[in-house]
């Protein structure tokens, strides 16, 4: 009975010894991991579906970059439909606008295209976050938000406060712009909004006021706290 009870303390102390061992290798693991787009929506998810206006300005200030369609001016689809990817910001981290705002060379398709028509729509997706990930949604899954602007293109006025910000925002959140080939004559465009589309639940796509949008108050700070949790 000595025996028996002598090995059976035995064993619970070297079961212990293990399970605290891989418990905490397990927590340092957690420690060391680089911070997820699933983290960040655990704490600070999109707002609920019914919200239009507070749902269409989430996607846009969580979204790093959009796909732009244009109307081409390549020889072989003059006329044509074409669509390209762009780095976008609405505004600083902290600041979000809902006013799309890019940096472009002349060199690309895109600006090559609003030369000559300046038309444009631009589409984000709440896929970009990672978020649809998390909720197994497919992108094309209606509850999976994407929000659609279209408008017309124009240049943000060099030296002005607006290029100074737009410019700002843009090499805050995409900094590998400050190393983009300084000869491409880079310049800051933002979209006049006439239309804002958005699927973000069944039934079809709903229409967002430009003016509600535009107006909402919505500071976005939910991205600076993701970035700078990034960093620490």
């Amino acid at each position: 009975m000595k025996w028996s009870l002598t090995v059976a303390l035995s064993l619970l102390s070297l079961y212990g010894s293990e399970a605290w061992a891989t418990q905490r290798h397990l927590e340092e693991d957690h420690e060391n991991e680089i911070p997820s787009r699933k983290f960040h929506h655990k704490k600070a998810g999109p707002p609920d579906h019914n919200k239009l206006v507070e749902m269409a300005r989430y996607v846009m200030h969580n979204c790093d970059w959009a796909s732009i369609a244009t109307i081409s001016t390549q020889p072989a689809i003059s006329g044509f439909p074409f669509t390209n990817v762009k780095s976008i910001v609405d505004g600083s981290m902290a600041n979000s606008t809902g006013m799309p705002y890019f940096y472009m060379s002349p060199l690309d398709f895109t600006a090559r295209d609003l030369t000559k028509n300046t038309r444009a729509t631009v589409l984000v997706s709440l896929e970009e976050t990672r978020y649809c990930e998390s909720q197994k949604w497919d992108p094309e899954d209606p509850r999976c938000t994407r929000l659609m602007l279209s408008g017309k293109m124009k240049k943000v006025k060099e030296g002005t406060p607006e290029y100074t910000f737009a410019k700002a925002a843009l090499f805050e959140r995409h900094p590998a712009m400050a190393h983009f080939p300084p000869d491409h004559n880079w310049f800051v465009a933002k979209m006049k909004i006439a239309q804002i589309a958005m699927v973000d639940w069944f039934g079809g796509a709903k229409y967002v006021s430009v003016k509600d949008y535009l107006a909402y108050n919505y500071t976005g700070e939910e991205v600076l706290h993701y970035y700078n949790r990034l960093h620490l």
